[in-house]
């Protein structure tokens, strides 16, 4: 949503005002900040002016000052509250946004942390986190991304994102890890062809997230792959080709399906029908004479009395 309200200079100079400089030697020694030392008044002007210049254009890009300003928001916020980076919260970042006029916080905070992110194997603390969180705050990502870290004190950034994919594609407790059937992989491809390639939306509405989005996609590219191999196509077009392989591997897995559980046509289910019926008793058991019967082509029919 766009935001009406001004470039506030005066609260972005309060940040700097008398700041604990052991603290800010400190949090730009460990965290990637594009400053080498503290801004100087000059220096926060300068961005400030280029920021101002530039404020009513390029709507939901990031712009080289705009990376500056957020850098310095970054700071000050971290001066202002002494705290870490990695462990301001949503309220804050929701207050540095503010000063944007197309960012919100989720975006303000993972373009920050883009420069600092790195790729690291999840633990099984992070894990166990993880699924607590997620049954506190269900979806909620970017909150769980932020509290998770504050509670595992981890060196390295976890976004959102991050979160997000952990969750869906491996803890999620409805996932489902048995191979695929064919039926599973006809209604697959079904769905493809009706929806396109929304692999979280087939994941949901038609799996019922037991099969994740990665499994889902994994799974298509690889029997589309299988089928390639199988057919030489000519030269067509690559929309063209998919086309044809995806329905190529549809006709197949229908006959497959179908030949698994055969369709019984109506002459052999009114075959099966007329057979007779009989029930076996012991004579021995029998107290009192009562009567038998069976049935003959949907007919009761009396037998002899005993």
């Amino acid at each position: 949503m766009q935001k009406k309200t001004p470039l506030d200079r005066q609260q972005v100079f309060e940040m700097f005002v008398q700041p604990n400089y052991e603290f800010a030697e400190s949090v730009l020694q460990s965290n990637q900040f594009s400053f080498q030392h503290l801004p100087t008044v000059d220096e926060i002007n300068t961005i400030l002016n280029s920021v101002e210049k530039a404020y009513n254009s390029k709507r939901g890009t990031w712009t080289p000052c705009q990376d500056k300003f957020l850098n310095l928001l970054v700071l000050g916020t971290c001066l202002k509250y002494k705290e870490i980076p990695i462990e301001l919260t949503s309220y804050q970042w929701e207050q540095i946004s503010r000063m944007f006029r197309y960012h919100n916080w989720k975006a303000c905070r993972n373009r920050w942390l883009e420069e600092c992110h790195q790729k690291a194997s999840w633990t099984p603390a992070e894990d166990q986190v993880l699924i607590q969180l997620q049954q506190l705050h269900p979806n909620k990502w970017c909150e769980i991304a932020i509290e998770m870290m504050r509670i595992c004190k981890t060196p390295y950034i976890r976004q959102g994102k991050q979160c997000r994919d952990r969750w869906v594609n491996k803890l999620d407790p409805n996932i489902v890890s048995l191979p695929w059937t064919k039926e599973e992989e006809l209604k697959l491809f079904r769905e493809i062809e009706k929806r396109g390639k929304r692999w979280a939306e087939i994941s949901l509405k038609v799996f019922k997230l037991q099969r994740t989005e990665n499994t889902i996609k994994n799974r298509y590219y690889n029997l589309l792959k299988q089928e390639e191999n199988k057919i030489k196509l000519g030269r067509v077009t690559k929309d063209e080709k998919n086309e044809i392989l995806v329905k190529s591997i549809i006709q197949q897995l229908e006959q497959s399906v179908n030949c698994k559980f055969p369709i019984k046509n109506e002459e052999t289910v009114n075959s099966e029908n007329q057979q007779y019926n009989f029930q076996l008793f012991d004579y021995n058991q029998i107290q009192r004479p009562f009567q038998l019967v069976c049935f003959v082509k949907r007919k009761i029919v009396k037998l002899n009395e005993i």
